[in-house]
């Protein structure tokens, strides 16, 4: 069950502030805070003082709207509409009146057919998360977004609150788009040639120019200072807690879905004969029925994954892009994973992008292993540390990164923490986070009940946090999934 928090109770003192700020006028604003420092609760408390007219419209990537629908209902007890997925039927929810918020994802503001209903609506707050995913002014999702505000401010007043952590990816130009959503009467498409000439370094090419560098950056936020918001993690890590976790909830496209569901089927029906839970059959079945939960990729099946598609938005939303550039913060990332496999394809996916980046199988050797944790470490130009938990996760400091991201967990909670562990050790500076994708209605809801059990059972043995009733929960929980007691008898397996 989600833990219900109250937006009047739980904000931290910093984030209270900011809301009186933005509460205090009527302009639109950007977040510019640091990933980890609480953006989406300031939106929501904002969004209170709109709950009794139309509704507020809630614009992301499509990988995070399950994660905002689960965060509207954890701070406002609310169950928000959300834009369905088929084109033709995608706007259908936004006119159910039982709610104030609807939940669609950039790409709705590609069609034509789409903006004519919603710049017909009459929204008066719109929150862009991930702002900077709209930075490339010739983009049709980016035209479409501003198109919608252009005509929706001819008819009335409209509120934009703008939340990115990375408001500059490569260049000053990046935050361009931006301000021609929260200062419209400064900032257009047409004078965006006057912006780069300000801001930026460029040099012309045959087809038009390259930005190389940037100038005037002081200006350029003195400007901007009267309506942005910024917080950074080493600014509010006080009221941090020194290790956190972000369990984000994840929708699989409806190619995987399909590929998933068939592969959960053929395990239970290999469980319904009555085969036993250590058969290598089954043990088989359920590692494929992880790597397609993982990426389908991993066993030719040529779809979208969920938790990939979610990975390389979250390397933008930390600046971090090609050749190794970052948002010149030091952000660095850590990525782990149970199979080598999937480490070893997303290495060929950033080597694609040109994302700088290092990595430690059970493949590569102590002296290169040794030179990857040390260029990590060292190198602020490589951002990317990717690896194996049974590889990287014992005996090395990678405290360069204060973010981890567990694509998928190991099957008991302290192999988990020892990885975990690699970023929270001594030389650590910052609060760390703790990312985790999770999958809805998959094998990820079932990994969690168990690593929750056990975990229980870890604490009541060491005399923390003793509860009597942590054995029924773990019988529990085996009962009401069905994968519950594979997922157990696999540890005593080395199948990776």
């Amino acid at each position: 069950m989600t833990e219900k928090l109250s937006l009047d109770k739980d904000l931290y003192p910093y984030q209270v502030e900011d809301y009186q700020k933005l509460s205090n006028i009527d302009n639109s604003y950007l977040i510019l805070s640091e990933m980890g420092t609480g953006k989406t609760p300031i939106a929501l408390a904002l969004s209170r003082d709109y709950w009794t007219g139309p509704k507020t419209l809630v614009v992301c990537p499509k990988t995070l709207q399950l994660e905002w629908s689960k965060q509207i209902e954890t701070w406002c007890g609310i169950t928000p509409s959300i834009a369905r997925r088929s084109s033709y039927r995608r706007l259908e929810p936004l006119f159910d009146d039982s709610n104030p918020f609807f939940i669609t994802n950039y790409e709705t503001f590609r069609k034509k057919e789409h903006l004519d209903i919603l710049t017909t609506y009459p929204f008066q707050l719109v929150i862009l998360d991930e702002g900077h995913v709209v930075r490339k002014s010739t983009a049709k999702m980016t035209r479409g977004l501003l198109e919608f505000f252009k005509e929706r401010r001819l008819h009335s007043d409209l509120r934009a609150i703008v939340m990115t952590g990375s408001p500059i990816v490569n260049n000053p130009a990046d935050l361009h788009t931006l301000l021609c959503i929260v200062d419209p009467d400064n900032y257009r498409l047409g004078t965006r040639m006057d912006f780069i000439n300000q801001y930026c370094i460029y040099v012309r090419r045959r087809h038009g120019y390259k930005v190389v560098g940037a100038r005037n950056l002081d200006q350029l936020k003195e400007k901007t200072e009267k309506y942005t918001i910024r917080r950074t993690r080493k600014e509010v890590l006080p009221f941090l807690p020194e290790k956190f976790y972000r369990k984000v909830s994840l929708l699989m496209e409806e190619e995987q879905r399909k590929v998933y569901d068939q592969m959960e089927n053929d395990l239970m029906i290999l469980l319904d004969d009555g085969t036993p839970l250590y058969s290598p059959s089954v043990l088989a079945e359920l590692i494929r029925l992880r790597q397609i939960n993982l990426d389908p990729g991993l066993l030719g099946v040529n779809c979208s994954s969920s938790k990939t598609t979610f990975l390389l938005d979250l390397l933008e939303g930390f600046g971090i892009t090609r050749n190794g550039k970052g948002t010149g913060e030091g952000e660095k990332l850590v990525v782990f994973s149970c199979f080598k496999s999937y480490i070893n394809r997303l290495s060929k996916q950033l080597d694609e992008l040109e994302v700088k980046h290092v990595k430690i199988t059970g493949e590569v050797n102590t002296t290169d292993r040794a030179k990857a944790i040390e260029t990590f470490q060292t190198d602020s130009t490589v951002p990317v540390i990717l690896g194996t938990i049974q590889s990287m996760g014992v005996g090395i400091t990678l405290t360069a990164a204060s973010n981890l991201v567990m694509m998928d967990r190991w099957w008991t909670p302290a192999l988990n923490e020892q990885a975990i562990d690699r970023i929270y050790r001594i030389g650590q500076e910052n609060a760390v986070q703790i990312i985790i994708p999770v999958n809805e209605k998959s094998v990820d809801s079932s990994l969690d009940r168990i690593l929750s059990a056990k975990q229980k059972m870890m604490s009541a043995y060491l005399n923390e946090d003793v509860q009597s009733e942590v054995l029924n929960d773990l019988i529990s929980s085996k009962k009401t999934i069905n994968l519950g007691s594979v997922i157990e008898s696999m540890e005593k397996e080395e199948v990776y």
